[in-house]
Formats: structure tokens, C-alpha cells, sequence
């Protein structure tokens, strides 16, 4: 992916956090898995859950459910995989199972991508502020930052339940940029999912697609429009200072 420079100087960060910022998979995974060993059902592999992550525990359920389950076909996320109205009380039920498990489990394993820590303590010691916007509600999202202690560091943490509307939607990332103290123009976002390039393209930011994130491997990542792609978290430094 060709890399484009930004039209002006980034001065303003602001990162997804679900498989951009912080590798959540494995206690997102184990929460789905748990609640399906509970039903005495097949558990997910971990490669073939981590693609819907970005579409939440709905999407990961949904998924495994339609392909082990019902043995149906399947789609691929964005895709919608609905189970039959015949399960759909055991969706319910492994639904809250899921949520219920991984509030009371939601960092136990979730760890900084390789080289995350430092990316931040670099953007800090250069003066960028940077934030988080996440569609991930508050429910989750705010005792997962103070387990982290990401809550101490950011300038802005922006929950899918915070605003009226939600990634794609542009509005959480304005708001976002709000927080942060930078025009929308100045700031860069940072996902792993086409939507999140979407609604940074919509909000007017640069965009850099996470491909060490949850993306999977047949996804199309140049066709989602992103100024350039990541491969580790340090390369987003190495951007930042070639577009200066």
C-alpha cells in the first residue's frame, strides 16, 4: 500500500483499541469459548474468531454458532451470520454467558501489541495527544482501561456508547479530536477494520490500517482506502515523521 501524505502536519493520534492498541483476543476468546463449553458445545479456534472481534461478541457468537452449530454457510465479517430462529434462545443465553464471563475476566491476558508501550511513550515525549475510540462499550471499556492503566495516560477515551451514534459514523472521532485538542485535519487514526478507515476518512483524518491486528486473510485491505498500513506498531513513528 502506497503510503499519502497527510495534507497537514499530524498532531493528534487517536487509536482503536480492540486489535489496534491492545491484543484483547484471548480473553475475548475465552469468554465466547467458555460459554460454549457451558452448552457443551465445540469451542472456536482462535484464528477463525479473531476476524470478528471488531464486530463484537454478537459477531463472534453469530459466527461460530451458524458454522458449527447449523452447519450453514457462512460470511465472512462485515458479513451478518443469524442463526435460525430455532436457536435463537441459545444465542440469548450464550450471549449473556459470554458478557457476563469476560467482565469479570476482561484482562487477564490482554497485553499491549509488541512495541505498542513504547510507540506511546514516544508520541508523549513528542507532545502528540493522543486518544481512543472504540466501539467496545463503557460496560467493558472503562474497567479494561483502569486494569491497564491506559485510563492515567489518554487524553480521551470514546466508548461505543458514549455519543448517539458509532464507528463508522464519523462523530466519534470529531469527538475524539475535540477531547484531544486538534482539528480533525491534524489527527490520524489507527484501526484494524474497514470501518474504523471509514470513519476516520469520513471525519476527515489520515488513516493507517493495523495489519497485525484481527483482520482476516482473504479481507481486502487495500480496497478499504487507508492512507497506508501498518505491520507493527512502531512503523506508525516511522510514518508520522515521513510525512512531516
Amino acid at each position: 500500500m502506497t503510503a499519502v501524505k497527510p495534507r497537514t502536519p499530524i498532531a493528534g493520534v487517536l487509536f482503536d483499541l480492540d486489535g489496534t492498541l491492545l491484543d484483547t483476543a484471548p480473553d475475548l476468546i475465552a469468554a465466547l469459548n467458555t460459554a460454549l463449553a457451558e452448552e457443551g458445545l465445540l469451542p472456536c479456534p482462535d484464528e477463525e474468531a479473531k476476524p470478528f472481534i471488531s464486530g463484537g461478541a454478537q459477531a463472534m457468537l453469530g459466527y461460530w454458532l451458524v458454522k458449527a452449530t447449523e452447519q450453514r454457510p457462512v460470511a465472512s465479517f462485515p458479513g451478518s451470520n443469524r442463526v435460525s430462529l430455532e436457536n435463537a434462545t441459545l444465542f440469548d443465553r450464550l450471549l449473556d454467558r459470554m458478557l457476563d464471563y469476560y467482565q469479570d475476566n476482561l484482562a487477564r491476558h490482554t497485553r499491549y501489541f509488541d512495541g505498542m508501550e513504547s510507540v506511546l511513550d514516544e508520541l508523549d515525549a513528542q507532545a502528540l495527544p493522543w486518544g481512543i475510540v472504540t466501539n467496545k462499550v463503557s460496560r467493558f471499556t472503562d474497567p479494561l482501561m483502569e486494569a491497564i492503566d491506559l485510563n492515567r495516560r489518554t487524553r480521551c477515551i470514546i466508548s461505543g456508547d458514549t455519543l448517539a451514534e458509532r464507528k463508522p459514523h464519523p462523530l466519534p472521532l470529531l469527538e475524539a479530536s475535540r477531547r484531544i485538542g486538534r482539528e480533525a485535519g491534524q489527527c490520524v487514526y489507527v484501526g484494524d477494520a474497514a470501518r474504523d478507515i471509514e470513519a476516520g476518512r469520513r471525519a476527515g483524518m489520515a488513516t493507517l490500517a493495523a495489519l497485525y491486528g484481527y483482520i482476516a486473510h482473504d479481507a481486502d485491505v487495500n480496497a478499504w482506502g487507508a492512507d497506508a498500513a501498518l505491520d507493527c506498531p512502531g512503523d506508525l513513528l516511522t510514518w508520522i515523521e515521513a510525512t512531516r
